[in-house]
This record gives structure tokens, sequence and C-alpha cells, in this order.
């Protein structure tokens, strides 16, 4: 089993492991210790056929989505290794591999998350001229793309989408953008992909697959030539580290910049759209003035509406409409709000589904919010 888990081991040797033991999760050597340190839980030790016993310390195997979200909080990766065959009818040692691997830009245990805000991930395919952008929230299956051609909008792009994780191709190095302020001051996590997950045809090739389209054509974004290579890459991370078919990612959707408001960093803040300045909470903020929603999923709708300020006359107006149809009809829009009440969050549920880590609370909570559904209609 020690052999197993060393072989392991050395295929993620960037993550800590996570290895299932019965009703736990042990973690063997300098894991142990980091995951001791960092979590405050005691150091013990295994033989293993080694001189000295190998420091090892573990969780339960129902609570691993906690202890899983404070390491992740704190910029680890963790690579999860399950057993994926009966215990009772294995022959010999139980057969185990790694089934995901969680990084803060793919972490969807909903007790960590906020729910009023989105946990995006940020892929950057840097270019001399015009860079791709590419931007996932894996819990909910949004999946975003653009291309910029000023090196300072893709700051004021990191700004707005307030990414957890960004990923990047070696050439973003040179940006000049302050990879210590991305760490330091927001909190985010970089990581260097190889330049084969940004070759333009295998993405093409994966987004056609995923998305079971014959031409990026039917997807509209055959004209952001620079994003392409952006979303492949995006993609093609989330499926080595999440190792399923991405089921609840089912649409793409292309924007220009121009489409929004320009806010840069600076205005953002003294603005206090989302969070004050000082404090840099929600409480006091233009978007705690507004929030009067229901569900978790239309939080972060009004998030990103306040993030995003329309400029185009047409879809101003047709926003306006809708509110002006919901102030009109109070009795409908008070009973609307009832049923809506009730609903759990949908979005990230159906994330958890696709994904296999649902638990029956979780699907008790998708029924009754489905029961919902025919009310509101």
């Amino acid at each position: 089993m020690m052999q197993h888990y060393l072989q392991t081991k050395e295929a993620y040797p960037d993550c800590i492991l996570f290895y299932r033991l019965g009703d736990f999760y042990e973690m063997f050597f300098e894991d142990a210790e980091t995951v001791s340190r960092e979590l405050e839980l005691t150091l013990t030790g295994k033989a293993c056929g080694l001189e000295e016993r190998a420091p090892m310390c573990g969780v339960p195997y129902h609570a691993v989505d906690t202890y899983i979200s404070r390491l992740v909080e704190k910029g680890y990766r963790i690579a999860v290794c399950d057993q994926v065959e009966d215990p009772r009818l294995a022959k010999g040692m139980v057969k185990r591999e790694v089934t995901r691997i969680v990084t803060p830009g793919t972490n969807i245990d909903m007790e960590a998350l906020k729910d009023g805000q989105n946990n995006y991930i940020f892929c950057i395919a840097y270019g001399p001229g015009m860079s791709g952008i590419a931007v996932c929230d894996v819990s909910t299956g949004e999946f975003y793309l653009t291309q910029i051609a000023d090196r300072r909008k893709i700051y004021d792009e990191i700004i707005r989408y307030a990414p957890s994780e960004i990923l990047c191709n070696e050439a973003f190095l040179m940006s000049g953008i302050s990879f210590d302020e991305l760490k330091e001051r927001l909190g985010i996590t970089l990581t260097t992909l190889d330049v084969h997950y940004f070759e333009e045809s295998s993405c093409v090739s994966l987004l056609k697959d995923h998305f079971h389209v014959s031409s990026l054509i039917a997807l509209g974004i055959d004209d952001f030539k620079s994003g392409i290579p952006a979303a492949g890459a995006l993609l093609r991370y989330l499926y080595d580290t999440q190792m399923n078919d991405l089921g609840n990612i089912t649409g793409i959707t292309a924007y220009l910049t121009g489409k929004y408001m320009l806010l840069d960093s600076a205005t953002r803040s003294n603005l206090e759209l989302t969070k004050t300045l000082r404090q840099k909470n929600k409480y006091g903020s233009l978007l705690w003035v507004l929030d009067h929603t229901k569900t978790a999923m239309g939080a972060r709708l009004l998030n990103r509406f306040l993030e995003q300020p329309l400029i185009d006359r047409s879809a101003i107006e047709k926003r306006l409409d809708a509110v002006e149809a919901l102030c009109s009809f109070s009795v409908d829009r008070d009973e609307l709000r009832e049923y809506l009440a009730p609903i759990y969050d949908l979005e990230r549920l159906m994330a958890k589904i696709s994904y296999r880590s649902a638990n029956p609370r979780d699907l008790i909570a998708f029924r009754s919010s489905l029961e919902m559904l025919p009310h509101i209609r």
C-alpha cells in the first residue's frame, strides 16, 4: 500500500495527496507535516518498512471537503485518491485512483463558496498584438470568452472577475503585470501552463468535441481567434483536474469588452459597487443596498449586473422593461418571491451531481427546489 502511495505521489508532486484508507483520508511524510501544521491536526506515525515510522495525519472521509477547502484557501493543490472498488469484493489490496484535483479555481464545495459570488478561474493566452481571455465558474457552468488588444485592460478584466486562480502561458510572465500584487493583494493563485495547452488545432478540436458542434461558427466564437486558445487551454485544464465529462458546462458566451462600461480597478474600488473601500465588506456597498434577492443564483446575477454596466441602449431598455413589469404587478411579484425563497442553489447542485460528488442532502435539496418550478412558471 505504501509503495502505491509513493507511486501516486510521484505522479502528482505539486499536490497534497489525500489517500483513502477505510473511513479516513490519510497523508504521509511531507504532506502529513504540512497538513498537520496548516490545519492544526495531530501528527502521528505509521510503520511502513523504513527504519523510522512515516509521519502521518488523517481526516474523516465524511468531512473531507471541509479540510480540503481550508487548504485550497491557503493556495494548496489537493489530489484526492479514492477507493474505486468495493473492499468486500477486492482480492488483495483495494484498487485506488486519483479521481480529482482540487485547486482554488476548481473547488465546488458549497460550504466553502460564497452564495452570492462566483468562483472564477481565469485563463490568459497572452500575445504581442492581441491576447485571449477565457473565464469559467466550474461550480455554476458559466463559460466566457473575449480578446483584448490593450495590455492594461487585461488587468481591468482580472479585477472585474476577481478570480481565485489564473492560468497563463509563459509569454504572460513578460507582460509587466505585477504577479506579487495579484497574489498578495488579491489572493489569486497563478499557474503557468505548458505551450501544448494553447496549441490552436487541439483547442479547436477540444471545443468542438465538448460542445458537440461541427464548427466553432455554431458557438459564435469563430471570430475570436486569440480567445480560442485561451478557452481550449482552460477546458483542457479542467478535464485534467476534474477527470469527468464536465457535463454542467453546456455553453460558451463570447463578448466584446466594449459591450460594457469600461471601469478601471480604481473606479470600481472608489464607487464601492460590491464591497466597501476600507473594510472590503459587502455591508455598506451598493450591492448591499440593492440585494434583496431570494436565491443565490439571483444574488450572483445582480452582482454581475453591477460589475458589468450595460452601454447598449436596446439592452438597457429591455432590462428596464423587465423591471417595470415586476413593479407594475406587485401581487404577482410578492407571490413569485415566496416561491423563490425555498429554492436552493440549483446551479451548484447541478455541478455536484455532474461531478458525482452530491450527497443525499444535496439530492433532497435539488428535488425540493424543482418542486417550486411549476408554481413559478
